[in-house]
């Protein structure tokens, strides 16, 4: 197989893809539901109209009154009654370089008018990941597609801590229990590819939430063992690889080895220059430049999260840093320009006029974050940057079920030739790869 640059790559049978075919079968698995969430918002909850076939229009949030984040429920249900909820956030970046050199940090949350909604999506969406059972007991048997599991459990881990539920943080931690025992052997034992080394995310973020050194000890190990070797330029690789050398260093920050966090980042942000070299004159990838010279809305967002949790902690006297956020900005600017009137973004990004394109909900989810990121973290302009995430978030609020599952999610798919061939691909319900990255913006609102 040929890479995004032309060099050779391992064949589809090995797991080449990040994104791979997936006809549906989730290893989550969970009830399907299709009435639209309510609005709890403002301390109104609207009725949740019947829908048939796509999800009906959920009115945005729109108090930001001042006052306390409450916990909510950690049981399952949609919160409601979330009046007061919002405020002003606090103005930690989270980022070791504060924010970038010249980046000014806003004072307050400039989405503290979506906090309440986004706590109730968020604890929503976390709790049904948090109730559903796993369909593997190792990461020995974890599944091609498994990546999407990881990156839920992260998502629902972050909507814990940006919610100070510990009964939700305590569940998901027990959930983890089983794979414990032979995480290391087990992940090391198999194929050495970005697709299973992301799952070290789910312990770091553990460890940076409960301080217990033995998951620390679990995700570094992962980490530090990712070579380059795993490098194939597929542009999913700009979040598979980048948030599990992010959060090892986010953790060994925090650890009793702090000295040893720098090397995380000094192995992977050469890595993103060298991708970046990829990126077109409108600022977007094309999945792959011989195989799939088409610009697929979630293969565009794998990288531009992937830019935003870097931006996050790359100290900007690095030589990489400069170029990264050149690249993030370029990026942010051009997805501006292909935004839909729904706020969502398309299929296939770049043609809004093909009648057999459409709207969809991954892709948007981690465009949506990665914006909300850079306005918080003071690299993007909130005037021109909160308006079109506004828009965004409410278009993926339409999207959602009462019972917490987002539509109109591409399925896995390898490299395909044509746009069309990307417009006919089937769309999924619930599925991991839409319902992670909108915990993300969840939690990335609500920090």
């Amino acid at each position: 197989m040929r890479s995004l640059f032309g060099l050779c790559v391992l064949p589809l049978a090995l797991g080449c893809s990040s994104d791979k075919h997936n006809d549906g079968a989730n290893a989550v698995a969970g009830a399907s539901g299709s009435a639209p969430i309510s609005n709890g918002a403002g301390g109104s909850t609207a009725g949740a109209p019947s829908q048939s076939g796509s999800a009906g229009a959920v009115v945005q949030a729109g108090s930001a009154n001042a006052g306390s984040a409450n916990a909510g429920s950690a049981n399952g249900g949609a919160p409601t009654g979330l009046a007061g909820a919002g405020g002003s956030a606090g103005a930690s970046a989270g980022a070791a370089n504060g924010g970038g050199a010249g980046a000014t940090i806003p004072a307050t949350n400039p989405f503290a008018d979506l906090v309440p909604s986004a706590k109730e999506v968020g604890l929503l969406m976390a709790n049904r990941f948090n109730k559903n059972a796993i369909a593997f007991s190792s990461v020995k048997d974890l599944p091609g597609d498994g990546y999407k599991v990881a990156c839920e459990w992260y998502g629902a881990l972050r909507i814990a801590k940006n919610t100070s539920t510990q009964s939700l943080l305590d569940s998901l931690v027990t959930k983890f229990d089983p794979f414990k025992a032979d995480f290391v052997a087990a992940m090391k034992g198999g194929q050495a590819h970005v697709d299973r080394y992301i799952f070290g995310i789910v312990p770091l973020e553990i460890y940076l939430q409960t301080s217990k050194a033995e998951y620390l000890d679990m995700g570094v190990q992962i980490a530090k063992a990712q070579g380059t070797d795993q490098v194939r330029h597929a542009i999913d690789d700009m979040f598979m690889m980048t948030i599990l050398q992010v959060e090892a260093y986010r953790a060994l920050k925090a650890s009793p080895k702090p000295e040893e966090a720098q090397a995380r980042l000094d192995f992977m942000a050469p890595i993103m220059v060298d991708y970046l070299k990829a990126q077109k004159d409108n600022g977007l990838f094309l999945h792959n430049d011989t195989q799939g010279p088409v610009h697929w809305g979630r293969g565009n967002g794998w990288f531009a999260a992937g830019m935003a949790e870097i931006l996050k902690d790359l100290p900007s006297s690095k030589p990489e840093y400069a170029t990264i956020l050149a690249g993030y900005k370029k990026m942010m600017a051009g997805l501006l320009k292909v935004q839909s009137e729904s706020g969502l973004w398309y299929q296939v990004l770049d043609m809004p006029k093909d009648s057999a394109n459409w709207v969809e909900t991954s892709g948007s989810a981690m465009f949506t974050y990665a914006m909300i990121a850079g306005v918080r973290a003071g690299l993007l302009d909130a005037a021109t940057y909160v308006p079109p995430v506004k828009s965004a978030w409410a278009g993926l609020r339409s999207k959602i079920s009462a019972q917490g599952e987002i539509s109109d999610i591409c399925i896995g798919t390898y490299f395909l030739a044509t746009p069309q061939d990307y417009m006919k691909l089937k769309k999924l319900t619930g599925d991991g790869h839409g319902q992670a990255p909108v915990q993300w913006a969840a939690a990335e609102i609500l920090r």
